[in-house]
């Protein structure tokens, strides 16, 4: 997380941070132990660290949920029966998964394909389609992926579901009425229907056209690239349970959640045994959306809570994997790549699991149902599904059944989204957590929050334990401080953070030429300008960079602090509230503000929007997190007054949703402005923890239409 007091040593603090930890460690349950709990774990070991205790209920007897990589009976051939493969985003900006995959130092095989199956022939793609079918059709094809291209850019793509697809032209139409609007050469219907029903999972009229178009365009080139584990994509499972700091209980199915009468909440489960009762400080549920409604809630307003929550994403998709095993790859070389897509069972994927596994000196093909075939299907025996998986090979494969020697069924029904992140798009505090007036330490964990991806599972973890963070912050201060404990009085200036007076400690926190030197490099801004000091306080800041050439103003809300300002600064630091600041319209270049943490939470948007009125240019976000080292936290009572806790990225969402994006998306200047904040002395150890926190420090003014 970014820097909001700089030039402050942590050296010093670790005794008495250690000390307070241990006093302070709350006591975490995870429900579910499939990836998006071991994510959630892994995460919470990184942001968290000793400072809750955690405990996983897995309701089966193995952990993994989806991701499953698993050998035949009759040959040591490796398939995998779950998730089919992983989205890499790498070639359009920074890919969480794929970092923690080579975090750790796991292989990855890429995959790609272009072959359908149509009216029995492997064609490849546009030209196949070409030979086969003629020009209109082709034509109709490369038309309609332009239009795609046009409607979704690959920055578009990239940055998935998100509040700006509630204004995309396509959200509100079925796929099915899309294509019927839009392509009119009756093949190439068809043909798209079956290239992206495997992504997609369901019917066309089951999903929206903008879902339908994110799975068009995978087929285009620079949106996307495909990969797969070596030797199975469930070794990131046992890596993840390798570096989690956890208690897995296997075979705990956790029945009802509710709260105690102290404020606590409760977990009854059943244990393999008999009933079983504990009592947590915070909870997450990470379980598929299907998993949600067998399970009781316990107090009406999480009850009414949470079956608004399962109505809102009640989306079942579905998908059924058939896999055979044969005594040799007999299709010889007519599968040049990972996969082919046949319109049998309504469109689904075909794997050769050869292209990314050791099958030996075997061939397996690896079928994934999707849709209203897969749960149809599902209803038949393993044999029949078998059968019918083979009849539908290409004749030119010649005889399968002459090397044939085992099949494998998994069902993985309402294990997707048919219209990921819901319709309209909600912001993703609300979606993770369901309600946060009286159970706040109840949050939720799924990909059908984002994009039903195993990467949209990790942003999904990643922002539900962010969540986690603040609550956890929250509940050990207030366990420290007492009800009336942490406030702004009299005395927080007269010894400032600890330190001592004001007028004497606030070098100690803010290097005025450290903030030149990030504006100018971040905004590439040599020449003169005028910046707003918000949360001033007596205004030394603003003397301090006005001697170095800046126009600084100040703006401080606090009278007693405010009435300490020097006689020469008194006409530069005015009094005022950040929800109504005395100055005209894009009066200033920059704003640094340090006070937004102190405004009532249901104030925080219109200061943010105050800001974005005064500001011409962009704006440093300085105010305190959650997701501040808690030695730093403690050692400075950092929280003190502090009225709106998030972190980062519950920051950076109510900057997005008000004006403002940020600034190095446009100016890639991390590398120089890390730079400059090691040399400095402000990195690890002081109070940047990586670069990354410094990036969501600078935000640019974007317009409201942007």
């Amino acid at each position: 997380m970014s820097a909001k007091v700089w030039n402050a040593s942590s050296q010093q603090t670790h005794g008495a941070a250690v000390v307070c930890r241990k006093r302070q460690m709350l006591d975490l349950a995870i429900i579910g132990g499939g990836p998006g709990g071991l994510m959630s774990a892994w995460y919470l070991k990184k942001k968290l660290g000793p400072l809750c205790r955690v405990t996983i209920y897995e309701a089966s007897d193995r952990i993994g949920g989806k991701v499953m990589s698993r050998k035949f009976d009759s040959a040591p051939a490796l398939y995998e029966a779950g998730v089919a493969e992983i989205y890499d985003y790498s070639m359009t900006g920074p890919d969480p998964l794929r970092d923690l995959i080579q975090h750790f130092g796991l292989q990855t095989i890429p995959m790609d394909a272009e072959q359908v199956m149509l009216d029995g022939e492997l064609l490849n793609d546009v030209p196949g389609m070409r030979r086969k079918y003629g020009d209109k059709t082709a034509d109709a094809i490369v038309a309609f992926r332009e239009r795609c291209a046009g409607l979704i850019s690959p920055t578009e793509y990239y940055e998935g579901v998100g509040a700006q697809d509630n204004e995309h032209p396509w959200i509100d139409v079925n796929c099915e009425e899309l294509l019927d609007r839009e392509v009119t050469d009756p093949v190439a219907k068809r043909f798209f229907k079956v290239m992206a029903r495997s992504d997609i999972a369901t019917e066309s009229h089951n999903t929206n056209g903008l879902n339908a178009l994110k799975n068009f365009v995978m087929d285009v080139d620079g949106y996307i690239g495909l990969y797969s584990i070596q030797n199975g994509n469930e070794q990131l499972i046992s890596c993840l349970q390798s570096e989690v700091d956890a208690d897995i209980q296997l075979n705990h199915r956790v029945l009802e959640v509710g709260k105690t009468e102290k404020g606590r909440y409760q977990l009854n489960m059943m244990n393999g045994k008999g009933p079983e009762t504990k009592e947590f400080d915070l909870v997450m549920v990470c379980l598929p959306h299907s998993w949600l409604a067998t399970m009781r809630w316990d107090g009406e307003q999480l009850r009414k809570s949470m079956v608004k929550h399962i109505a809102y994403f009640d989306r079942p998709a579905h998908y059924l994997r058939i896999s055979l095993l044969f005594d040799s790859p007999f299709w010889g070389d007519q599968i040049p790549g990972a996969w082919f897509m046949s319109e049998a069972f309504g469109g689904c994927c075909v794997y050769n699991e050869g292209a990314r596994h050791d099958v030996g000196r075997n061939g397996v093909l690896n079928f994934l149902v999707a849709g209203s075939d897969a749960l149809a299907f599902a209803n038949l025996s393993d044999n029949e599904l078998i059968d019918a998986a083979l009849k539908s090979l290409p004749a030119s494969f010649g005889d399968a059944r002459a090397h044939f020697v085992e099949g494998k069924t998994h069902p993985w029904l309402s294990s997707v989204n048919a219209i990921p992140g819901g319709v309209p798009v909600r912001d993703v505090a609300t979606n993770h957590r369901p309600e946060p007036k009286q159970h706040p330490g109840i949050v939720l964990v799924g990909d059908y929050l984002f994009d039903s991806t195993l990467n949209g599972l990790l942003d999904s973890s990643d922002a539900a334990t962010d969540i986690v963070v603040t609550e956890t912050m929250r509940l050990r201060y207030a366990r420290e401080k007492g009800a009336n404990g942490g406030k702004i009085d009299s005395t927080y200036f007269e010894n400032y953070r600890g330190v001592g007076p004001y007028r004497d400690a606030w070098q100690q926190f803010t290097d005025p030429q450290y903030l030149k030197k990030l504006i100018e490099t971040v905004w590439n801004k040599r020449e003169s300008y005028r910046l707003l000091i918000a949360g001033s306080a007596s205004g030394e800041l603003v003397g301090a960079l006005r001697a170095l050439g800046v126009d600084a103003w100040g703006v401080e809300n606090n009278r007693a602090i405010h009435a300490k300002t020097p006689a020469a600064l008194r006409k530069f630091n005015l009094l005022g509230s950040v929800t109504d600041l005395p100055f005209k319209d894009g009066e200033f270049d920059f704003v640094f503000e340090t006070c937004l943490c102190h405004v009532t939470e249901r104030r925080v948007p219109a200061a943010v929007r105050e800001l974005h009125r005064v500001v011409e240019t962009g704006l440093i976000f300085g105010s305190v997190t959650s997701d501040f080292d808690p030695m730093l936290i403690d050692r400075y009572d950092l929280l003190r007054g502090v009225k709106k806790l998030g972190t980062w990225w519950e920051w950076s969402e109510i900057f997005f949703n008000n004006g403002f994006d940020l600034a190095m998306s446009r100016n890639d200047c991390l590398d120089e402005a890390w730079a400059a904040t090691i040399a400095a002395g402000k990195g690890p150890g002081n109070w940047y923890a990586d670069a990354d926190s410094l990036r969501y420090s600078f935000f640019d003014k974007i317009e409201s239409d942007d």
